[in-house]
């Protein structure tokens, strides 16, 4: 299998207006390109803005299906005016569909991370293996010839 893998800025915002957003990284695939692609979310900062309320507490959860397809919510961050702006989390997402929910306070939260590709080329994992397989037969049908002895004068 070949395949390529790229990284991309990702970011959201959840405020009053927009308190839950859907993340949807589930595999794609590409019957045209012959390709399957993965995703994967690492959210790495979650900061509070400059317009939230003062002492208003803000609580962002996750929520999506986790191990045997159980249904997770849990909190990942509590911010408040007044006392942290910034917050460094490691939430990391993987071939799923996550929605991301602002329980309680009305931001703005933004979030913010790193949103991975990893390209997968079907189309030349057949000719590889037809062309190993080429090989292989080639191998087998060679003979092996000794070496010619010399002759006596």
């Amino acid at each position: 299998m070949k395949g390529m893998e790229k990284s991309y800025f990702w970011g959201m915002t959840l405020d009053g207006e927009h308190k839950e957003k859907k993340w949807e990284g589930t595999t794609t695939e590409s019957t045209e390109d012959g390709t399957i692609t993965t995703h994967s979310l690492c959210v790495r900062q979650v900061v509070l803005g400059a317009d939230a309320k003062e002492g208003e507490l803000n609580v962002i959860e996750l929520e999506c299906l986790g191990y045997e397809d159980k249904k997770q919510r849990v909190p990942v961050c509590v911010m408040k005016m007044g006392s942290t702006f910034v917050s460094n989390v490691e939430v990391v997402l993987e071939d799923c569909i996550g929605t991301f929910h602002l329980v309680r306070g009305s931001g703005p939260i933004h979030l913010s991370g790193t949103h991975q590709t990893e390209t997968t080329i079907l189309s030349e994992d057949v000719d590889d293996s037809m062309g190993e397989e080429e090989d292989d037969e080639e191998e087998d049908g060679v003979e092996e010839v000794p070496p010619k002895k010399k002759a006596k004068k």
